[in-house]
């Protein structure tokens, strides 16, 4: 059952840009300045939150292609399902639980201004607190039947149908509107027949937009269709005049006339076009819309390592533009976004963690630099004491030739073999015996100082050394669990404050989920400190005399421990090759072509006393010679999920 059109509703407000332009009619800020810019093509027009970057431009992995194949998936589970319940978990984030053929799916909207998405979810979080969308949600369509789910077009946008059942507030049939469109999109609950919005997730009124409000009670009007192309339905001769009369990359001559179209879709067109002739392109492109309109979708995620952690991007269909990554392939469109945005939100938050220390380390890292300067500069003060020492010296011995009221006097050295003289700076107010006096007290200050300032310059340049240590292993984190430790650290030094209530953080974690781990080839689970203090931690605490310990030959980097519970007399040699491996490439010649790695039994590594953390002396070690770039193809596999 397709779902009555919503009208779109031409008026001034609503008109594309060019037409705003054309006739025009000026925002705030000046439309008739503005810049020039593209709008999305295939998707409609935000007039609303216009920024010098168009959403449309950013190179989004929930484009209109992974909608259509989202909306192909719901309508084959969760079509004629009931709605039970709404759970909220955060301004951006609901999810509606459909029971559906027997079963309970969790359909997740996200209107997130760069994770904007819809797909199932095999994830349901708990309702921690009530939220008034998902309230008023759930009285509207609580035990609703879902009659019809479509597309609009083929835009990121998605309309669903429900039919009220029972004693509800309003029997009226609604609609629910997503709109997937990066920081403008929203999800909007109309009343069919009328097209009245009765609530949305974003609230917008004429304080941010004169041309589209979108507020309880106003009537729904879809954001304007830009003037494009419809992908399925262009002829063969409108193509190629299109593509021929354009200039630029033929992606990017797609990208602006065909709806629909997002850079990765657009790309891969051109990566399946055995050549650059506008023939070509075209019975790819024609071919391409054919099996899109068909349905024959194929999951897939590509990333960029073995490990399958470092997504680049996510499609309904099969990216060859990707050849020399790493692809996976899902047996569902809603499979293949989970397992991206799950990897891609983790990956960003790390960074952002990165970000933010690296940020405070630094500034404090620039205080202590100046602070040594001004140490350094006190301290060769300091060390010219002898100089105000001999001054004074030969004051007392020349008072008879100097008189009050004299500002300098020059006089011979006679501590030097050549009888040079030195020129003595006075203070015309004291008697020239005070002036020897003034000079024996700047020479005890100096002199007492001199020790202190010695110190002071020390212990400053271990604290920059310390904080070296610190962005370096910031930079090499490979997760929170790790960046967490680094930051409790660096509060507890006072270089970080702590987080005031309310502020985002990663919850501390147990025990068990210190340290890096994999597990070799061989069965042997292998350690890795990601930190100074794992690292203490992992030689103190966690390994044992008969366990195998590894490291980078004179070279900083993580301690990596394999463990022998059993107490071998002796590990498997591609064990000792894999943990090697990781040892080189958790160090500081990871970019090295060969690292040299010692290794030795844990009953002979010490630390010695007063040593900083980490760091260790040891004994009848032998080396191994690996490439830090086989890590990637490494057969041992993290264990814990800290490690991926």
């Amino acid at each position: 059952m397709r779902i009555p059109n919503l009208p779109i509703i031409e008026n001034t407000k609503d008109l594309p840009i060019e037409t705003l332009r054309a006739k025009g009619k000026e925002r705030e800020g000046g439309w008739a300045n503005a810049p020039s810019l593209p709008h999305s093509p295939g998707s409609r027009v935000l007039p609303y939150a216009l920024s010098s970057v168009h959403y449309a431009l950013i190179d989004v992995s929930f484009d209109s292609l992974t909608l259509r194949s989202v909306t192909a998936q719901l309508n084959e589970t969760i079509i004629a399902g009931k709605a039970i319940s709404v759970i909220q978990s955060s301004s951006h984030e609901f999810i509606l639980r459909i029971a559906a053929r027997g079963e309970l799916h969790n359909l997740l909207f996200s209107i997130h201004p760069v994770y904007a998405r819809v797909h199932l979810t095999s994830v349901c979080p708990k309702k921690a607190k009530r939220w008034h969308f998902a309230d008023f949600l759930q009285k509207h369509t609580e035990d609703g039947k879902i009659v019809a789910i479509e597309q609009i077009d083929f835009d990121r946008m998605i309309r669903i149908r429900i039919i009220p059942q029972g004693e509800i507030i309003d029997p009226a049939p609604k609609i629910l509107i997503g709109e997937f469109m990066g920081k403008h999109s929203n999800v909007i609950l109309v009343e069919e027949g009328t097209n009245r919005i009765l609530e949305s997730m974003k609230h917008i009124d004429e304080t941010m937009s004169r041309y589209r409000q979108i507020l309880p009670g106003s009537i729904y009007v879809m954001p304007p269709m830009s003037q494009t192309l419809n992908p399925f339905s262009t002829d063969e001769e409108t193509f190629s005049a299109v593509l021929a009369s354009g200039d630029g990359p033929l992606w990017e001559r797609l990208l602006r006339n065909f709806q629909g179209m997002s850079p990765l879709l657009a790309k891969e067109v051109v990566a399946r076009t055995p050549d650059s002739s506008l023939e070509a392109v075209r019975n790819t492109f024609m071919n391409l819309m054919t099996d899109i309109q068909d349905g024959k979708f194929r999951p897939t995620v590509i990333t960029r390592d073995t490990h399958k952690q470092d997504v680049l991007a996510v499609s309904a269909i099969n990216l060859q533009q990707f050849h020399d990554k790493n692809p996976i392939s899902f047996p569902t469109i809603s499979d293949a976004l989970e397992f991206f945005y799950k990897r891609l939100i983790a990956k960003e938050s790390l960074l952002a963690e990165k970000t933010g220390i690296l940020r405070a380390v630094e500034k404090r890292y620039e205080a202590l630099q100046q602070k040594h300067k001004s140490l350094d500069h006190r301290l060769k003060v300091a060390e010219n004491a002898d100089d105000l020492k001999l001054k004074g010296e030969l004051l007392i011995a020349n008072l008879y030739r100097i008189e009050r009221g004299q500002k300098e006097v020059s006089l011979q050295n006679f501590h030097d073999p050549d009888g040079a003289k030195i020129t003595v700076q006075l203070d015309e107010r004291l008697s020239p015996s005070q002036n020897a006096q003034r000079y024996f007290e700047e020479y005890k200050r100096a002199k007492r100082s001199k020790d202190v300032l010695a110190r002071l310059v020390s212990e400053n340049q271990a604290a920059l050394e310390s904080l070296q240590e610190v962005m370096e292993e910031t930079e090499k984190a490979q997760d929170l669990d790790a960046l967490t430790a680094i930051r409790d650290d660096l509060v507890r030094k006072g270089v970080i404050r702590e987080r005031r209530t309310g502020e985002r953080h990663t919850p501390k974690k147990e025990t068990k989920s210190l340290f890096r781990r994999f597990k070799s080839s061989d069965g042997f689970q292998i350690y890795l400190g990601r930190n100074d203090k794992e690292n203490e931690l992992l030689i103190k605490r966690e390994a044992g005399k008969s366990d195998m310990w590894l490291h980078a030959k004179q070279i900083e980097g993580s301690h990596v421990i394999v463990r022998n519970p059993e107490r071998r007399p002796d590990i498997p040699r591609r064990t000792l090759l894999e943990a090697a491996i990781i040892a080189a490439h958790f160090s500081k010649a990871r970019h090295s072509s060969t690292v040299p790695v010692d290794y030795t039994w844990v009953k002979h590594v010490n630390k010695p006393r007063g040593a900083k953390p980490g760091f260790v002396i040891y004994t009848h070690e032998k080396t191994l010679f690996v490439s830090p770039s086989d890590f990637d193809k490494l057969s041992a596999t993290p264990t814990n999920p800290s490690a991926t």
